[in-house]
């Protein structure tokens, strides 16, 4: 089975795409039965990278309920280093590859992202081992999985009164089987909350600071921020 998006130039040079960031921004989640449209296409992303993009709308109204971004950068399968975006290959992807410059979510969503550790953070969640489930067809941890990962260390209080509105990730080394990791996280907008106690953040907008490391070791694979709006009942 070939990667994504893998053209013949990159499969002799054993090259493959990687995921380096995500981005999404939920305007409103549809509901049981709902009809949803989704439109994504591809672009070039500076000179070693690929950008693809989603819009998921209501198919009836036409009303944009989530955008979507993911930065993919080359990484060659032997040595697990990364590889430039050579000539030849964007040849190859000229005809899948469309010429849009400006991108459908700003940076405002994950600008200086923070690394946490066992004394910035406010939660930590220890003992996450990944399982044959998790992984994909490059054998790495899928990103569900680290989703699933970042939302075990948030707080039950923020859980059960806010609901996620967007999130940006960065994966900054690969995971597979047999890692054992933490997963830390904390919340960005204290300061700006000095009177609120954990507990009661009810009706107030919050940014979470997420950071997924090798347990008892300093590596570091994920680095991410999650904003939460407060929910209408």
């Amino acid at each position: 089975m070939e990667n994504f998006c893998s053209t013949p130039e990159m499969s002799r040079r054993n090259l493959m795409w990687v995921v380096y960031r995500m981005q999404i921004a939920v305007a409103s989640y549809p509901s049981w039965a709902d009809d949803i449209q989704i439109d994504t296409w591809m672009c070039a992303s500076g000179k070693n990278g690929m950008i693809r993009e989603w819009i998921v709308r209501d198919y009836k109204t036409g009303e944009t309920l989530l955008r979507a971004v993911c930065v993919y950068v080359m990484m060659n399968k032997k040595t697990r280093k990364l590889s430039k975006f050579i000539e030849e290959i964007r040849e190859e992807m000229q005809g899948i590859l469309m010429d849009i410059t400006d991108p459908i979510i700003g940076d405002e969503y994950g600008k200086n992202l923070r690394e946490l550790d066992a004394d910035t953070a406010d939660i930590v969640r220890t003992g996450l081992v990944p399982t044959w489930s998790d992984l994909d067809f490059n054998q790495h941890v899928n990103h569900v999985k680290y989703i699933n990962w970042i939302l075990e260390s948030a707080p039950d209080s923020i859980l059960e009164t806010h609901k996620l509105s967007a999130m940006t990730l960065e994966f900054w080394k690969e995971c597979g089987m047999n890692s054992c990791l933490q997963s830390l996280s904390a919340l960005a907008t204290k300061d700006e909350l000095p009177h609120r106690s954990t507990q009661n953040y009810e009706g107030v907008e919050l940014e979470l600071d997420h950071t997924i490391r090798l347990e008892n070791q300093p590596q570091i694979l994920l680095k991410g921020r999650t904003i939460w709006l407060p929910k209408t009942f």
